[in-house]
């Protein structure tokens, strides 16, 4: 007879800050998504194996070109990831070309899901990143 082997997500935090956004908007955006991913591969139960994640940075670096009088700039939002699943850590980065500020003002808009949002896009992936390494 085979033992079914469930998970449940133990804990999820962020150690990555935004002004003006509250941690808890990240950290409960981020455990829609790991409840989404674990989904997809394992079972989840209440009573199963611990699944810890943590949101480890958020950073938005500028990069430009200048051609003549012209500048043009890319920006893009990389969120880096810790999943902990069965006593192993696996790391994610995702990225979404976006400006901080515009960013920062959809997670602030309480009228705007986090699924929407830009940085919900660059969280999926690194978690989706980490998840593809187990």
């Amino acid at each position: 007879m085979d033992t079914l082997i469930c998970y449940f997500i133990s804990s999820v935090m962020t150690l990555a800050h935004m002004n003006g956004v509250p941690d808890t908007k990240l950290t409960y955006g981020a455990k829609q998504i790991v409840t989404e991913l674990v989904n997809e591969k394992y079972t989840l139960c209440d009573d199963g194996r611990p699944i810890t994640v943590e949101i480890l940075s958020i950073e938005a670096p500028t990069k430009g070109i200048r051609v003549g009088p012209f500048e043009f700039k890319q920006k893009k939002t990389i969120v880096k990831t810790k999943i902990t699943m069965n006593g192993v850590d696996y790391y994610g980065e995702g990225s979404n070309k976006t400006s901080v500020s515009s960013t920062i003002l959809q997670l602030q808009d309480e009228n705007l899901p986090f699924e929407r949002t830009e940085f919900s896009s660059a969280l999926r992936k690194a978690l989706s990143n980490s998840f593809g390494k187990n």
